[in-house]
C-alpha cells in the first residue's frame, strides 16, 4: 500500500484518538465529579445521553450540554459548568488505539517523514496531542483553528504536503470520516485511506481501506 510513498499524514479523532472511548471515559468522569447537581440522572443514562448529543464529535457544539441537561429536566444554568469542565478536562480522558503509537513509531523507522490535519481549537487539539505524548512523532502538525482553513478543504492539505517537503502523489492521507477525511484528501490529490468507522457510512470512493492503522503495513 505504501509503495512509493514518501509521507504519511493522519487525522487525530477517531484514527488515532480512539474518540468515542475516550468521549464515554470523559463523560462517566464528569458524571462522578458533578453527581450531586446531576441528580437524579443516573450515570448510565447521563453517559448514553452525552454521547448521543456528541455525535462523535460531529454534533453541534452548542447543544452538547445544553440539549443534555435539557433532555433531563435539570437547570439550564448547568450547562454552562459542564461545559467549562468538558474544555478543562477532555483531553486528559483521551486515549489512543492501542496501535496507533507502534504504528507511528515502524513508519518513522521505516523513513516515511509524518503528518497530522485536525480540525478543531487550538488549545483543544494541541492539549490531546500533549497528553497522547504524540507531539514528537509528527513532523508537521497542521490544526484547522490556527490555519484559518479546516478539512475537507484541499488547501489544509496542501499546507501539510509544503511542511512537509512532499507532493501530493508521494503522500497518503489517513482519516476515519467519509467526507471530511477521504473526500478532502482526494480532491487535495493524495492518496485516500479509509480507517474503516463503524459510525460513519463508507466513503464513495477510497483508495484503500484499513480495519485499523496498524494494517497500513499488511493492506
Amino acid at each position: 500500500m505504501l509503495a512509493g510513498l514518501r509521507a504519511v499524514i493522519f487525522d487525530l479523532d477517531g484514527t488515532l484518538l480512539d474518540r468515542h472511548r475516550s468521549f464515554e471515559l470523559f463523560a462517566r468522569d464528569q458524571w462522578t465529579r458533578f453527581a450531586s447537581a446531576l441528580h437524579p440522572a443516573r450515570q448510565e443514562e447521563y453517559v448514553r445521553m452525552l454521547v448521543a448529543f456528541d455525535r462523535e464529535g460531529y454534533g453541534p457544539r452548542g447543544e452538547l450540554f445544553s440539549g443534555t441537561v435539557a433532555q433531563l429536566g435539570l437547570p439550564a444554568t448547568l450547562a454552562d459548568m459542564l461545559r467549562n469542565d468538558f474544555r478543562a478536562e477532555f483531553a486528559s480522558a483521551c486515549v489512543l488505539f492501542p496501535d496507533a503509537m507502534p504504528t507511528l513509531e515502524a513508519l518513522r523507522s521505516a523513513g516515511f517523514k509524518l503528518g497530522l490535519i485536525t480540525n478543531g481549537s487550538v488549545r483543544m487539539q494541541s492539549r490531546k496531542l500533549e497528553h497522547l505524548g504524540l507531539v514528537p512523532m509528527f513532523d508537521a502538525i497542521v490544526i484547522s483553528a490556527a490555519e484559518g482553513v479546516h478539512k475537507p478543504d484541499p488547501e489544509i492539505f496542501r499546507r501539510a504536503l509544503e511542511r512537509l517537503g512532499v507532493d501530493a502523489a508521494h503522500a497518503c492521507y489517513v482519516g476515519n470520516h467519509p467526507d471530511v477525511d477521504v473526500a478532502g484528501a482526494k480532491a487535495a490529490g493524495l492518496m485516500a485511506v479509509w480507517r474503516r468507522d463503524p459510525f460513519f457510512p463508507p466513503p464513495l470512493a477510497a483508495d484503500a481501506v484499513i480495519e485499523t492503522v496498524g494494517a497500513l503495513f499488511g493492506a
